[in-house]
């Protein structure tokens, strides 16, 4: 993503060039480059080993591999010049049609970031034919003409293998189109869904905020490289200054994403918990206090109500609590309060049936609408609406 925005297809000499303007934007250009390569490998080796027991992690470690892969194949270009690709120009087939990756590796990251049990199919392999066909296409010509015949075409404008490469750049910016185009739908699809009062049927992964930071972000980002693209090719005198702050955009845009994948509580989990020793009965004596304290108090119809509540009211500690509910019911906490929250809200659906269901939420101890249908849902079967309409004495 962020060096789509530094090389394009201007050409002197018969050859690709970099488009810089005057010497000192050059100069900021490699600098912001060396900055941003060293970033993203050591972020990535961070996503990879914190990563690797979450997809959603993991995910956006490939497409920063990807990054790191075509960000250091572009180092080679300005810190050396076009002589390396001059004596290895097969490496351009090598590294060229790894761009068709970028747009749909973070598509599926997005699609993580939405649904927590997303998974990869084999229906998904399509969105991969673009690299595909690219890369048999350039093989194949390597192949069967050799470096020679790459060396003497690819740099020469009107040649076929010229206007091939150049392929590869607006097949991603369609990419760009294509893909943001989806994911907006989906997110705007996905906050009227929340809104409205249609069921949300998949939990978001992530906090609906950052969801729209992530998309719309990228978003923004995709726009900018194609503004960018065209003021290349118009030779647009602002050109140079447009690239830069596109690529400082970027840059921040993707280490805010990197910072807090990495920093997220998401891998708590990996941390091993210290070993917690309650006898039997203990265990039985301690749950019939906390279901003992739930029925009597209700303390779940507030949307506040925690761990910690249940703990301070009982003088335990929060780890015990949480231990004896996941030993004996077989569920986490969350899933434990909003058991009793969902009953007493059934109960209200039967003897309240003229009272709106959204004012049940909030009598129940829920205070957003997806969250609330996503309980009602997981244990009865059924959506509060479905549940009152079908019920009977």
């Amino acid at each position: 993503m962020f060096f789509d925005l530094f090389a394009y297809f201007f050409t002197k000499d018969a050859k690709f060039i970099i488009f810089t303007g005057t010497e000192s934007n050059g100069f900021m250009e490699k600098a912001i480059h060396i900055l941003i390569s060293y970033t993203m490998l050591v972020l990535t080796l961070l996503l990879f080993h914190k990563g690797r027991k979450h997809p959603r992690s993991l995910m956006l470690a490939f497409y920063a591999s990807v990054e790191v892969i075509t960000n250091g194949m572009n180092s080679l270009n300005l810190m050396s010049g076009w002589a390396f690709f001059d004596q290895y120009p097969f490496t351009h087939f090598v590294y060229k049609p790894l761009y068709c990756l970028w747009t749909p590796l973070f598509y599926f990251y997005v699609r993580y970031c939405f649904a927590a049990d997303f998974k990869l199919k084999r229906k998904h392999v399509f969105h991969f034919t673009p690299f595909v066909l690219f890369l048999v296409f350039f093989l194949s010509i390597l192949i069967f003409k050799g470096n020679q015949y790459v060396l003497g075409n690819l740099y020469k404008p009107g040649s076929f293998l010229f206007y091939s490469t150049m392929s590869i750049d607006i097949t991603v910016k369609i990419q760009y189109l294509v893909y943001n185009f989806v994911m907006v739908r989906l997110l705007l699809k996905t906050e009227k869904s929340i809104k409205g009062e249609k069921t949300v049927i998949i939990p978001l992964a992530v906090d609906l905020r950052w969801l729209r930071f992530i998309v719309y972000g990228y978003a923004l980002g995709c726009f900018g490289g194609i503004i960018t693209t065209v003021s290349l090719f118009l030779k647009s005198p602002s050109s140079p200054i447009i690239n830069i702050i596109g690529i400082s955009y970027f840059f921040l845009f993707f280490f805010a994403i990197f910072y807090n994948t990495i920093t997220n509580k998401l891998y708590s989990d990996e941390e091993k918990p210290k070993k917690i020793i309650l006898p039997g009965s203990e265990l039985s004596l301690l749950m019939d206090k906390i279901d003992l304290l739930l029925v009597n108090e209700r303390l779940y119809l507030s949307p506040d109500f925690s761990l910690q509540q249940i703990a301070d009211a009982l003088d335990e500690k929060e780890r015990n609590i949480s231990h004896v509910i996941n030993t004996v019911k077989k569920r986490n906490v969350n899933d434990y309060i909003n058991s009793f929250r969902i009953e007493y809200a059934c109960q209200l659906l039967l003897e309240h049936k003229e009272k709106p269901v959204f004012e049940i939420m909030y009598e129940s101890g829920f205070n957003t609408k997806g969250a609330f249908n996503l309980a009602f849902k997981k244990q009865t079967g059924k959506t509060p609406t479905q549940f009152r309409n079908t019920t009977f004495f």
